[in-house]
């Protein structure tokens, strides 16, 4: 007889289990797949490992136990997984005392400590969204390391972006990465699965076949570097920026010089069409500052190098009319006064972003500079005009919310550029955003000074949790015509607008688009904060509350998502419907 375990409890009678009948039993929390098959009884997990479906349900063959769902196939003894390369089955111990049956779930369980990472990796390489969701669903529930997980996606978004992607897509991917993070830290654990699920995805990707980049033979120096990095850059040579880049990074010394330099060539006249440069070395920057330089130098190199290299084509005459401008008005910027305390006329500099005339734009622009406006200060009203456009643009037609977000984005990267270039290269960064306005010229959105407050002098009095629920529920149900007045009238009667934006985010990550508004979830939820005193800031949010509406659709992730935490939570799809 087997000797006594403080660890087994009984489950079942012997009788209660026939061959081919197989039995669900709840123990200390977990569903129990029970078995015989050859006159041995087998204890397993009940939810299969791939998408949670009731495994008594399954088949049976020589000892191999099949889910009837998918059709993964399972050692039921040792729980090793023929089909998925991490998923194996959880199996525990069992005995038959006296007619009656045994089990010890603390001694069973997973057959691998690191069945997650393996999981996150093979979503990784394959970008399949319900394996990802299924790998960041275990880390939230079951306590594993949020840090590692996120290391683990850098350092493959380094491989995959160098041997697999261009500038653009990986700027793009970066940027879903970081404001996946970023959106995500906004919200407990228990509501991060979507936002870090989409920073996955953002990562992922096949890796390719790449040789190492080794460093310029000597003698070399910095010096000589940054002028090498500056002519690829104009010669829109990658590859010698990305080497020139390395070679700095094994001389040592230099690690602090290399993003201002990037920067500084990203705000050169000739990149004046290319404003998302900007915005992905601010994500760049950001990822360098919170991952360090051994688990980032491949993805900020390589990256780093496509963006400055990257092919521009032919201008055109209004490109090169605004090239011009900036040539003739470059030294002004060796000439900036410190920022002072003057007066600024901001509805005259907004009124200028919006005007259609390439000199009003950029004449208003360096008149506010050489007076000595705070360049933060002119990268608020950018960041306003941009929600205050989104707030109040039709729909009837093609609103340019993209365009919009990206008004918004360039403003919040000033300030990116003004931390990590300094200030000669953030005031250099402003023409290229306000290009972006320029640009934007045919949005049709009629003009209104920013510094009239939107609010109401007549508070009204609203049940806060009634009206919160209605602008959640014109979300979700598109009604795009009330929902701007909604939220609104919510804010102007002095309710939360941290809730709102928090709600209004979990509601915007439902939806299968909603990737499209990461950026536009952490940008008004930091720039409200910011820009506290600025008359306009609900129009940020009211502006966010419209896109979202406009855009949904009702097919989402949400039935992904919701499997996942079920999965990560030992439920089984059976139990989904009980």
């Amino acid at each position: 007889m087997l000797a006594e375990n403080t660890n087994f409890v009984k489950v079942a009678a012997r009788s209660d289990i026939a061959e081919g009948k197989p039995r669900a039993v709840r123990v200390e929390g977990h569903s129990i797949a029970l078995f015989q098959h050859e006159g041995a009884i087998y204890a397993t997990d009940n939810q299969c490992p791939h998408m949670g479906y009731p495994l008594v349900r399954g088949r049976v063959r020589r000892g191999v136990l099949s889910c009837d769902w998918h059709g993964w196939s399972y050692d039921m003894e040792g729980g090793g997984c023929f089909t998925g390369g991490c998923d194996d089955l959880a199996t525990f111990p069992v005995e038959v005392r006296n007619g009656d049956i045994y089990v010890d779930v603390a001694s069973g369980g997973r057959k691998r400590d690191d069945a997650h990472f393996l999981l996150l990796t093979e979503g990784l390489l394959t970008t399949d969204n319900w394996t990802l969701s299924k790998a960041i669903a275990i880390m939230l529930a079951k306590g594993v390391s949020e840090e590692e997980t996120l290391e683990l996606m850098v350092k493959h978004m380094g491989g995959h972006v160098s041997t697999d992607e261009e500038a653009f897509n990986g700027g793009r991917k970066l940027a879903m990465l970081m404001n996946g993070v970023k959106v995500a830290r906004m919200y407990e654990p228990e509501d991060r699965l979507i936002p870090l699920m989409l920073a996955a995805g953002g990562a992922a990707g096949r890796l390719g076949d790449r040789p190492d980049r080794r460093p310029l033979p000597p003698p070399m120096d910095w010096q000589k570097l940054e002028d090498w990095i500056r002519v690829f850059t104009a010669d829109k040579e990658w590859e010698g920026i990305e080497k020139c880049l390395i070679t700095a990074r094994r001389l040592g010394g230099h690690d602090e010089k290399i993003v201002p330099l990037l920067f500084e060539c990203a705000v050169q006249p000739f990149f004046i069409n290319h404003s998302r440069n900007l915005i992905n070395l601010g994500h760049l920057a950001e990822l360098l500052e919170r991952f360090g330089w051994e688990l980032t130098e491949e993805l900020v190199c390589n990256l780093g190098a496509k963006i400055l290299g990257e092919g521009r084509g032919r201008p055109s005459e209004l490109h090169r009319e605004a090239i011009q401008k900036l040539e003739e008005i470059s030294p002004l910027f060796d000439e900036l006064p410190q920022d002072t305390s003057v007066d600024y006329d901001e509805d005259k500099f907004s009124a200028a972003l919006v005007s259609g005339d390439l000199d009003e734009v950029f004449d208003t622009l360096t008149e506010m500079l050489t007076a000595g406006v705070p360049i933060n200060d002119l990268a608020t009203t950018m960041v306003m005009m941009a929600g205050d456009r989104m707030a109040r643009t039709p729909v009837n037609m093609s609103p340019g919310w993209w365009d919009l977000q990206e008004e918004m984005e360039l403003g919040t990267t000033v300030r990116k550029v003004l931390r990590y270039g300094g200030t000669k290269v953030a005031a250099k960064a402003l023409y290229h955003a306000a290009w972006r306005f320029f640009e934007n010229r045919w949005l049709n959105i009629r003009y209104q000074p920013i510094t009239v407050p939107r609010t109401s002098t007549n508070l009204v009095i609203l049940d806060e949790d009634a009206v919160l629920s209605e602008i959640l529920d014109g979300i979700e149900s598109v009604r795009i015509q009330e929902i701007g007045r909604r939220t609104r009238e919510y804010l102007n009667a002095g309710c939360s607008a941290e809730r709102l934006m928090a709600e209004m985010g979990l509601s915007i990550l439902k939806d299968d688009n909603g990737h499209h508004l990461l950026s536009s979830i952490y940008m008004v939820s930091e720039e409200w904060k910011t820009c506290e005193s600025h008359p306009a800031r609900n129009q940020l949010i009211v502006g966010l509350a419209r896109w979202a509406t406009d855009i949904r659709r009702n097919a989402g992730n949400d039935s992904a998502v919701q499997t996942a935490h079920r999965f990560a939570r030992g439920e089984t799809a059976t139990e989904l419907y009980e």
